[in-house]
C-alpha cells in the first residue's frame, strides 16, 4: 500500500465489514489495528474524528478498504493517555512520577452527616433549627411540624400547618446533598387578592421557596424535578428554588426580578407563582448575578431541552 502503510489488507464487516487505518504521518499516537476495530471506533477512542485519522495517514477510500489487522495507524492529536486515577502515563502504559492527577468534576451530592435530621434556617433571620424528620413511627413528630409551621410562617406573622410530605422532601433533599442547611426564603403566604397565582400551594402550607447553602440553584432545581408528584419552580433572576407537592410533577421557568410580572418560559406551565408573589422582605438580592433574559419562545410543536425554554416532565424517583 502506498503513502507508507505497513501492511494492506482488508477487513470485513460493519456488521460485517471492518474498517480501518495506518500511516507515518507525524503524530501522537500510533495505533496498531485489532480485531473488531474501526475506524469510527478507533476515533471514538482517542476522541478524534474519522477524517482527521484518514488525512493524517494520507489513505484513500480504496486504502481503507484493504487494512487488514496488524497495519498501524497514526492518530493525530490525542493528549497524552492517563491512567485510572487520572495521572500521567507514559509511552509504556505506566503513570509518570510526579504527575498530578487529573482535576474533579464538581459534585454536590454527598452522603448525609445527619441522615433524617434537616438543618432549616429562616432567610433574613437569625431563627435556625434542627429537625428529626420523623419519629419511631416513621411518621412526621408533631415537634416537626409545629417547628417547620413557625420558621415557615408569612412575613406578617400569619402561620400555616404545613404538609407532612413537603417536610418528607426538604428531607430527601437534605440527606441527597450531605445534610447542608436549608434556608427558607418564603413558606406560608396568607391569600391576597394581588397574588398572580389564585391557587398558589403556599396560601395551604404546601409550598416552599428554598436555597441549600453552598449548592447552586440550578443543581436544586435539578435535582427536585426528580421527585414524584412535585412542582418546581425556577427563577433566574432571583434567589430560590420553589418546590411544592400536587398531583402531578410541573416544571417552569420565571424571568421575571422581583416587582415585575411573571414571565414564564411558556404558556400553560401550570406554575405556582411569579417572583412578585413574594414577599420583599423575605428576599434577598442576588449577589455579583447579572439579569437572565428568555430566550423567545420556540414555534409551536417544536422541542427543545434547554433551560430557557419548555422542557419535558423529569421523569419521577422513587422517594428515600
Amino acid at each position: 500500500m502506498r503513502n507508507g502503510l505497513t501492511s494492506l489488507a482488508s477487513i470485513v464487516a460493519l456488521g460485517g465489514a471492518l474498517l480501518l487505518c495506518s500511516s507515518t504521518a507525524d503524530a501522537d499516537v500510533q495505533h496498531t489495528i485489532g480485531k473488531g476495530h474501526t475506524i469510527q471506533a478507533i476515533a471514538n477512542r482517542y476522541r478524534v474524528t474519522p477524517k482527521s485519522i484518514i488525512e493524517a495517514n494520507r489513505l484513500t477510500e480504496r486504502d481503507v478498504k484493504r487494512l487488514k489487522i496488524g497495519d498501524v495507524l497514526t492518530i493525530p492529536k490525542v493528549d497524552p493517555p492517563k491512567d485510572a486515577k487520572g495521572k500521567d502515563k507514559d509511552k509504556d502504559g505506566k503513570a509518570k512520577p510526579g504527575a498530578k492527577p487529573a482535576p474533579k468534576p464538581t459534585t454536590y451530592a454527598a452522603k448525609a452527616k445527619t441522615p433524617g435530621v434537616i438543618h432549616v434556617k429562616r432567610a433574613a433571620s437569625t431563627e435556625e433549627v434542627d429537625l428529626r424528620i420523623k419519629d419511631k413511627g416513621g411518621k412526621i413528630a408533631p415537634t416537626t411540624l409545629r417547628s417547620m409551621e413557625k420558621i415557615m410562617r408569612a412575613a406578617g406573622g400569619a402561620s400555616h400547618p404545613i404538609e407532612a410530605r413537603l417536610i418528607s422532601l426538604l428531607g430527601i433533599v437534605s440527606n441527597h446533598f450531605g445534610s447542608r442547611k436549608i434556608e427558607v426564603v418564603s413558606g406560608f403566604r396568607p391569600y391576597a387578592p394581588t397574588q398572580y397565582t389564585q391557587h398558589s400551594n403556599h396560601n395551604h402550607g404546601k409550598a416552599i421557596d428554598f436555597r441549600v447553602v453552598g449548592v447552586p440553584n440550578e443543581i436544586v432545581r435539578d435535582f427536585c424535578r426528580t421527585l414524584k408528584n412535585v412542582g418546581c419552580g425556577y427563577y433566574p433572576n432571583s434567589t430560590f428554588v420553589h418546590m411544592d407537592v400536587r398531583e402531578t410533577s410541573a416544571f417552569w421557568i420565571d424571568f421575571s426580578k422581583p416587582g415585575e410580572p411573571p414571565r414564564y418560559n411558556a404558556a400553560n406551565v401550570d406554575a405556582d407563582e411569579g417572583t412578585s408573589d413574594v414577599h420583599g422582605g423575605d428576599v434577598l438580592p442576588s449577589a455579583n448575578t447579572a439579569p437572565v433574559e428568555p430566550a423567545p419562545e420556540p414555534p409551536p410543536g417544536s422541542e427543545t431541552t434547554s433551560d430557557d425554554e419548555t422542557l419535558p416532565a423529569a421523569k419521577p424517583a422513587g422517594e428515600e
